[in-house]
């Protein structure tokens, strides 16, 4: 009964000296959220860019339950793009001729990327505007580099 007690004591003090030494170590680069090898660590991270207009290829106006849906693809200018947001201007209020107004933006890659072909280039889209909202609205006005497309319920 002895030996047990001092067996149960001695794995006791490895298991809380094994603890202790991974408390001392630094967080290595490779482990992602932005650790590098000097031992820095931020949950952060650097902030991720402004998103930037896309080229708009298509827009379409799908009737949905309670509302509908505004559709559009996209073509980035290069692969990399994600995130891609159809962002209401004028806080998504309708101007003077009832026009409710959107721009459509994406995230730019860290880094620039490779152009490749237009397939792995595409991004897709969509917002959701509610029935009661839409009694103001006369048409939509979806706006990308180079394509404004104006869409009527």
């Amino acid at each position: 009964m002895i030996g047990g007690r001092t067996t149960c004591k001695g794995l006791s003090l490895l298991a809380g000296l094994v603890l202790l030494a991974g408390c001392g170590m630094e967080v290595p680069g490779f482990v992602g959220r932005e650790g590098n090898y000097d031992g820095f660590y931020s949950v952060r991270g650097t902030p991720p860019p402004d998103p930037v207009a896309v080229a708009l290829r298509t827009a379409v106006l799908e009737r949905a339950l309670h509302g509908v849906i505004i559709r559009v693809e996209a073509e980035a200018p290069a692969q990399g793009y994600y995130s891609a947001t159809l962002l209401p201007l004028n806080d998504g209020r309708p101007d003077a001729a009832g026009v409710v107004t959107f721009q459509l933006v994406a995230m730019p890659p860290p880094e620039p990327g490779a152009v490749g072909p237009a397939r792995t280039r595409q991004l897709s889209a969509a917002t959701f505007v509610p029935t009661l909202a839409l009694k103001n609205i006369r048409a939509f006005r979806v706006s990308g580099i180079g394509t404004v497309t104006t869409l009527t319920p």
